[in-house]
C-alpha cells in the first residue's frame, strides 16, 4: 500500500450520494430491507475499501448474497445470523473508480417467517473527501420488472447438476435469464419470484401459492410479525418506480400440479387439486388485467417454456382472451426454448435449467423487447 492518509467514512444507505437501489426494497429506520431476489445496491466509488453492515435473521432458510465489481461476480456467500460487517472489495490506495453491486441471491422465503436481510450501513476507506467517495453511476436505459417462479429466482444456477436438496445455496442470479436480460439491455430491474408457485396454485396444489395474489404488496408472501414490521404486507407504490417492461414467466408449477400431483389440504381444511384448466386460463387473463391496471404504459410479455411447453396452449389462450377483451396493443406472448435434459451441459442443479437455457431465454427476450420498443 502507499503512503496516502486514508479516512474512514460510514454512511446509512440513504446518505450515500448516487446510490442505486434494486428491487422493492423499502427503508426501515434508515436501513435498507432486501426482500426479493436481486434486491440490493449499486454504487460507483473510488474508495480503496468498501464494507457492508448486514443483518440476517432466519429460522431454517438463510440469505445468500453476491458481490460484483465492474460487472463480474467476485464473491458469493451466506450471510450469518445477526449483524456483521462484510468486506465487499479492497484495492490499492490510488483506486480507479469501480462499480460495485451487492445483490441478494436467495429469494424471499414464504416458508420462514423469520427470514430477513437488512443493509444497515456502508463503510468506505478513501483518501477523498467524504462527499466525493461516491460518484454517479451510468443512468439505466429502462425499467424491467420480472414476475415468476424458481426460473426467475435462479434456482438450479448454483451447485452441481446432481444436487437435489432444496436449499438457498442453489439459488443464484448469476447467469439467470432475468438478470442477463436486464444487463444486456442496460436496464434497472425488480424481481418478484417464488420457487414452486404459479398463477393459480403451487406445484403441490396449494391455492396459497399464487403469485398474482401478492403482486400489489411490497412483499406480501414474506409472512410473520417480523416481516410485517419491516413493511412486507404494505401496498406497493407503483408510482415510485414505473416499469417500462413487465416480463411474466409463470405456469410451470400450475402444469405440474395439474399433471402429476395429488390433492392438498388447504388453509381452510378442505382438499383441493387443479383439475380444471379453465381456472388456469382465467387466471392468466385476470393477471394480465391486474398488470395492465398498475402498469398502464408498459410492454407486458408473458414468456413460457423454459422447462417444457406443457399447458402452454392453455396459458396462451388465457393471454389471447385478455387481448381480445382489451384490444391491448402493447403486450406479447413468447414461447421459450426448453432445456434439453439429454444434454448434461444444459442441466443445472435440482433438475432445473442451467445457464445455457437461461441465456437462450434472455436473448429471445432482448429480441422481443428491442422490436416492441
Amino acid at each position: 500500500m502507499g503512503n496516502s492518509i486514508l479516512s474512514t467514512y460510514t454512511y446509512k444507505p440513504g446518505e450515500v450520494k448516487n446510490l442505486h437501489i434494486f428491487g422493492r426494497s423499502p427503508m426501515k429506520d434508515g436501513s435498507l430491507v432486501m426482500f426479493w431476489t436481486a434486491s440490493g445496491i449499486e454504487a460507483r466509488t473510488a474508495a480503496c475499501e468498501l464494507w457492508a453492515e448486514l443483518e440476517s435473521e432466519f429460522s431454517t432458510l438463510e440469505s445468500w448474497v453476491s458481490v460484483w465489481v465492474n460487472g463480474a461476480i467476485i464473491s458469493r456467500f451466506m450471510v450469518q445470523k445477526g449483524r456483521h460487517n462484510y468486506c465487499l472489495f479492497r484495492t490499492v490506495e490510488t483506486a480507479a473508480p469501480y462499480t460495485i453491486r451487492l445483490l441478494k441471491e436467495s429469494q424471499a422465503m414464504s416458508g420462514d417467517d423469520e427470514h430477513s436481510l437488512l443493509l444497515h450501513s456502508i463503510t468506505a476507506k478513501s483518501s477523498l473527501e467524504r462527499d466525493s467517495v461516491f460518484i454517479p453511476t451510468e443512468r439505466k436505459k429502462l425499467n424491467i420488472e420480472f414476475v415468476g417462479d424458481s426460473l426467475t429466482t435462479g434456482e438450479g444456477l448454483a451447485g452441481a447438476a446432481g444436487e437435489m436438496d432444496w436449499i438457498p445455496a442453489w439459488m443464484s442470479v448469476k447467469s439467470g435469464y432475468a438478470l442477463t436480460t436486464a444487463d444486456m439491455l442496460g436496464a434497472d430491474f425488480h424481481f418478484l419470484s417464488q420457487s414452486g408457485w404459479g398463477v393459480v396454485c403451487s406445484w403441490d396444489n396449494d391455492r396459497g401459492g399464487s403469485m398474482p395474489a401478492y403482486y400489489e404488496m411490497v412483499c406480501g408472501l414474506a409472512n410473520g410479525e417480523h416481516n410485517r414490521e419491516l413493511g412486507a404486507q404494505e401496498n406497493w407504490d407503483f408510482s415510485s418506480w414505473k416499469a417500462d417492461v413487465v416480463v411474466v414467466n409463470l405456469g410451470t408449477n400450475d402444469s405440474g400440479a395439474y399433471r402429476s400431483n395429488p390433492p392438498k389440504q388447504q388453509a381452510d381444511g378442505s382438499m383441493w387439486k387443479l383439475t380444471d384448466l379453465g381456472m388456469l386460463r382465467q387466471g392468466v387473463s385476470d393477471f394480465m388485467k391486474k398488470l395492465r391496471q398498475h402498469n398502464p404504459t408498459a410492454l407486458i410479455i408473458w414468456a413460457y417454456g423454459m422447462c417444457s411447453f406443457d399447458q402452454g396452449e392453455i396459458i396462451q389462450a388465457g393471454f389471447d382472451d385478455y387481448i381480445k377483451a382489451s384490444d391491448d396493443k402493447n403486450a406479447a406472448f413468447i414461447k421459450l426454448e426448453p432445456q434439453s435434459l439429454e444434454k448434461e451441459e444444459e442441466r443445472g442443479s435440482r433438475m432445473h435449467p442451467g445457464s445455457i437455457t437461461h441465456l437462450r431465454a434472455a436473448r429471445k427476450l432482448c429480441e422481443v423487447i428491442g422490436q416492441e420498443r
